[in-house]
């Protein structure tokens, strides 16, 4: 479980789900890539803020749901404002 604690780790975690992402086409992979770089660079500039697994677990998900949703309103609000050229 001490894994989870490094920053290694996490920015690992980003890139696999990048390069998932990349070859998915999905979009889904993408927030959660995100939120790992985002958890490594916050273990790296404060470590001692997380000391409990779940709190790690618990912030990764906040943080990636939060990307994916903030995401998919951005993703929807282009679509609309879209036009056909068949209108």
């Amino acid at each position: 479980m001490e894994l989870i604690f490094t920053v290694n780790f996490w920015i690992i975690i980003g890139l696999v789900l990048l390069i998932l992402e990349v070859f998915s086409g999905l979009f889904f992979a993408l927030s959660f890539g995100f939120a790992g770089f985002i958890m490594a660079g916050w273990l790296k500039l404060a470590p001692q803020s997380l000391t409990e697994w779940y709190e790690i677990i618990f912030i990764y998900s906040v943080m990636s749901l939060s990307i994916a949703s903030l995401a998919w309103k951005k993703l929807q609000n282009n679509q609309n404002k879209i036009s056909d050229i068949n209108d």
